[in-house]
């Protein structure tokens, strides 16, 4: 069961859902391949691929001394790096002039860090909770009552954080809803951009 909930943990870390839900939301949103394909790039730039980057190098420096970042002043340095890629993003989204619902979604990424990193000071939230809450937020926004399907995955993600003894439920239901409420609320701002 230990491996089991390891190998959830790594299949559902927050830069691999933020890329598949971009993914997702650029051809829900788009028919114009270079439009997807401008999303795409921009989520697998400064929400995947930089944020793995600084991860493995803070590995390799020492100033993260585990894969799960389990000491809670450890996971500042990253969040914050990753607010700022999220900004990046959220600006060139702009300047490409993507859809509202794009921007939206980077500005959910903005805000949800900013408030973990808030949150990070006093008690350890979940981050993977908030990175699974995000997208379902999205689907439920995209697909309404069918998208509940998908909540399987938060509860097996839930369970693999408190299994591994990484959060309590207190933390990891904090972070679905951070995730989540933020997220549903700023694609619905959107709509007024539409």
């Amino acid at each position: 069961m230990k491996t089991l909930a390891k190998l959830i943990s790594y299949l559902f870390i927050p830069p691999l859902n933020l890329l598949l839900i971009f993914i997702y939301l650029s051809f829900r949103v788009y028919d114009d391949s270079t439009l997807q394909i401008q999303t795409i790039a921009v989520a697998a730039i400064f929400g995947f691929i930089l944020p793995l980057l600084v991860f493995f190098y803070l590995r390799w420096k020492g100033e993260i001394i585990d894969n799960e970042a389990s000491v809670g002043s450890e996971r500042t340095t990253p969040y914050l790096i990753g607010i700022g890629l999220s900004v990046l993003g959220a600006m060139l989204s702009m300047l490409l002039e993507l859809h509202p619902f794009i921007v939206a979604l980077w500005l959910s990424y903005v805000l949800t860090s900013v408030i973990l990193v808030l949150i990070n000071k006093r008690w350890k939230i979940s981050a993977h909770a908030i990175g699974v809450a995000i997208p379902f937020a999205v689907l439920v926004f995209t697909l309404g009552n069918s998208a509940f399907y998908f909540a399987i995955i938060l509860i097996i993600v839930s369970w693999s954080r408190m299994y591994q003894n990484l959060h309590d439920l207190y933390q990891v239901v904090a972070g679905l809803l951070v995730g989540y409420l933020v997220t549903y609320y700023l694609m619905n701002l959107s709509l007024n951009l539409v």
